[in-house]
């Protein structure tokens, strides 16, 4: 599964649903998270986020590419999707 805003692999965080002994274990979705909420590993990879967002460092207010995150870190639960039934990917964490 790809991140909808800077297109990297996002990382598998498990299944949600009614998981719990005292609930039907139906597995109603996954969670994933960018692995790019808290910043990007290279100053290539954050170039990249800046040319294809088309904005500079000085758009986002940052001083140095350490400092890019990907969009996906705004959410109220820091760069978090998650699947549906139907595999429909949606921002932040189901509830």
């Amino acid at each position: 599964m790809e991140c909808p805003i800077c297109t990297s692999d996002l990382q598998d965080e498990g299944a949600w649903g009614y998981l719990a002994l005292h609930q039907s274990g139906e597995v109603l979705g996954r969670v994933y998270r960018c692995p790019n909420h808290e910043g990007f590993e290279t100053e290539e990879l954050a170039n990249e986020f800046l040319k294809r967002t088309e904005r500079t460092m000085e758009d986002l207010g940052v001083s140095n590419w350490e400092e890019i995150t990907c969009d996906s870190s705004i959410h109220s639960v820091s760069g978090s999707f998650y699947t549906d039934k139907q595999d429909n990917l949606h921002d932040g964490y189901p509830c």
